[in-house]
């Protein structure tokens, strides 16, 4: 399950199940809502379903995903597909 966030800069994800074009990453940390940082294992792409609001399902991929170990929920970033033109409303 994602859970849409507007605080997001980018989508994150717990474990790489399911991700593919993988790269490790080395170094990288982002800083979370409560004021801790995290480290990013990795980053790539997702394929996943998207139950759109007539009750259809598409396909979607989402690029430069990061792992995030440890993250609770998985988080899509809605200010990011904002800022790339998708539209949320289909």
């Amino acid at each position: 399950m994602w859970i849409g966030y507007t605080g997001a800069t980018c989508h994150m994800k717990s474990s790489t199940e399911g991700m593919y074009d993988l790269e490790k990453c080395n170094n990288m940390k982002i800083d979370t809502a409560n004021g801790s940082t995290s480290t990013v294992t990795h980053i790539g792409k997702y394929k996943g379903n998207v139950l759109c609001a007539d009750g259809e399902t598409k396909k979607i991929v989402m690029k430069n995903v990061k792992v995030v170990p440890g993250l609770v929920k998985n988080l899509f970033s809605l200010s990011t597909v904002m800022c790339n033109n998708w539209d949320l409303l289909t």
